[in-house]
């Protein structure tokens, strides 16, 4: 039953790590700036969830118009989130 938790858990965390940290990235961010305010945002959410957190962030050329897809892995649970950037 623990180990159920755990994956309940996991997939939690990631869910919400990935959701809340693209929001607040594109929020934060200047322009050419969004994979460092992506990583510290990242980090901050996993540290509160008390979770380790890996990542993976594409957005092509990173220019108005582009898809943003973050990709959060927390265990074994991923969890995928895409924006896109306002167009110019």
């Amino acid at each position: 039953m623990l180990l159920f938790y755990d994956m309940i858990f996991d997939a939690m965390a990631a869910e919400s790590i990935a959701r809340h940290a693209l929001r607040a990235a594109i929020l934060k961010s200047s322009e050419g700036q969004l994979d460092q305010a992506i990583a510290d945002t990242v980090a901050t959410l996993a540290s509160s969830w008390q979770k380790e957190a890996l990542f993976q962030f594409d957005c092509g050329r990173c220019e108005k118009g582009d898809l943003i897809q973050l990709e959060i892995q927390v265990g074994d649970a991923i969890a995928i989130q895409v924006a896109g950037l306002e167009p110019k």
